[in-house]
């Protein structure tokens, strides 16, 4: 065989090989994407069933930070937040994990799980809070670029409407207001402004974060 054959078996080979790991990669990031979304269901079927349980009793499981309220004995049922604005959001804990509420984008068909706080592991499942709180008004949640978790705000437009119910069944309503392309080591940015919900995923590059800013409607 001359080296021109060899040559060409070569990089024939080296094709076909980087053919297979790329359709391995791919398969691997559908099945991820899947998988992510089925936990995220499971999860969010949990919260519901934990946060209607807890309305029955009257009882939120623990307050982090603070010491557990048993009975609401405010003059028309006042939401605590309101009356201490500064607490921690309350946390339900599920397989190890703490969950501050259930975030749905009804446009998009989401109904998706938060995690208290963002680690790597927990992004693979679901997504997580960056920063802040919903009942201060300035929280930011991250998530993965999966279809199933923020792969696809990049079409929410202003006016779309997302909404948050926390582990204490508070319903907060969100109104977009504008999208930002930020870098993806523009922190500061991402922290600026008085946006009372901010959304962001990467692209799938990994070089720029897709940002939705969000006012309050109402609460």
């Amino acid at each position: 065989m001359n080296k021109k054959s060899k040559s060409g078996t070569f990089f024939m080979s080296l094709g076909l090989v980087l053919l297979v790991f790329a359709i391995g990669l791919a398969a691997y990031n559908l099945w991820s994407e899947q998988n992510a979304g089925r936990k995220s269901e499971e999860i969010v079927r949990l919260l519901s069933d934990e946060t209607a349980e807890t309305s029955d009793d009257d009882e939120v499981v623990h307050y982090m930070g603070h010491e557990p309220y048993v009975e609401n004995t405010y003059e028309e049922d006042a939401p605590m937040y309101m009356l201490f604005p500064e607490m921690e959001m309350p946390i339900k804990t599920i397989d190890g994990r703490d969950y501050i509420g259930v975030l749905y984008i009804d446009e998009l068909g989401l109904e998706l799980p938060v995690l208290s706080e963002l680690t790597y592991p927990g992004l693979r499942s679901s997504p997580c809070r960056y920063k802040g709180s919903a009942y201060d008004g300035n929280l930011i949640i991250a998530a993965h670029n999966y279809k199933t978790h923020f792969g696809n705000i990049k079409n929410l437009t202003p006016g779309s409407v997302i909404r948050l119910i926390d582990t204490d069944n508070n319903e907060f309503i969100y109104v977009v207001q504008t999208m930002e392309t930020l870098p993806g080591t523009a922190i500061e940015e991402m922290e600026a402004g008085d946006w009372d919900l901010s959304l962001f995923t990467c692209n799938y590059g990994g070089t720029a974060r897709i940002t939705v800013r969000c006012s309050l409607e109402m609460n």
